[in-house]
């Protein structure tokens, strides 16, 4: 059953590496229940210290299109509310808009376009009418606040959708897609390093770098402590400089998130509108 996302926890373990970690197996279908749980634990600690700055999560939209006098254009929107993109227009007048689907912009004729909620890494598939469209009906433009899906192939995306439907059935539209930041190869070195440590305490193995932990969790039939005395920021610092390290290059500020900017005038997208295709049960 698809799970609608959770947006206080990250989307699922990060890519790790672990070539500081000997005896680790390289084949994930070799990992025992405590790897997994280790790299879930290393992935959960680094993204909240991060602030939620890093992972992709796979997205599926319905989108729908705003009037053209809501200051958003025309162009589609995944659900009203959201990020707002301040845009200087004629006279000086400021407004809250994006996308160009009534408009032209700076292009130089109008575009049929659907602005996604961003970072947007890559699009997976775009459903119209239950079909799949191929790569070349359709590109993609980086737009600061996320992606913009614009139509190539001379045609133009609907006007609206049944929103009843599933989006295998006519008269209805979706995208597929990755949204967030990748995680760099350092922060992939970082998780890597913490996992194979709290291996170590689960396993009770020796030279463990974590200190001693209070707290018990079971799962899975595994039970192990996982929480060292203080806080993670004091024991990374303490005992795991090198992960430290990479924690303040990425958030100086460790786990404070980005701001952000949401208008109350508008309602929330609808959960059933956004949710991520083959969540954790």
């Amino acid at each position: 059953m698809d799970e609608v996302r959770d947006d206080d926890s990250p989307c699922g373990p990060w890519p790790v590496d672990l070539t500081c970690c000997p005896g680790w197996p390289e084949d994930p279908a070799d990992w025992q229940p405590e790897h997994h749980l280790a790299v879930e634990i290393a992935t959960d600690v680094l993204w909240r210290l991060t602030g939620g700055r890093y992972g992709l999560c796979e997205e599926l939209i319905r989108p729908c299109r705003t009037a053209c006098s809501s200051g958003r254009g025309g162009a589609l929107a995944w659900g009203a509310g959201g990020l707002l993109a301040p845009t200087l227009g004629p006279g000086g007048r400021w407004t809250n808009g994006g996308g160009c689907g009534c408009r032209s912009g700076c292009s130089c004729r109008p575009l049929c376009a659907i602005d996604l909620p961003g970072p947007v890494h890559e699009v997976l598939e775009v459903r119209l009418s239950g079909h799949v469209l191929p790569v070349s009906a359709w590109t993609v433009h980086r737009v600061p606040a996320g992606g913009r899906l614009v139509r190539t192939d001379g045609g133009c995306w609907p006007d609206c959708q049944d929103m009843t439907r599933p989006d295998t059935d006519p008269d209805t539209m979706s995208v597929r897609y990755l949204m967030g930041r990748e995680v760099p190869a350092a922060g992939r070195r970082a998780a890597g390093q913490l996992a194979c440590e709290v291996f170590k305490q689960c396993t009770r193995a020796s030279g463990c770098a974590l200190p001693a932990g209070v707290k018990t969790v079971t799962r899975e039939g595994v039970s192990y402590e996982i929480v060292p005395p203080g806080d993670w920021p004091e024991t990374l610092r303490m005992h795991l400089p090198q992960v430290w390290a990479w924690v303040q290059l990425a958030a100086p500020r460790p786990g404070a998130t980005r701001p952000a900017l949401y208008s109350l005038d508008l309602p929330g997208p609808p959960l059933a509108a956004r949710y991520r295709p083959g969540g954790r049960p």
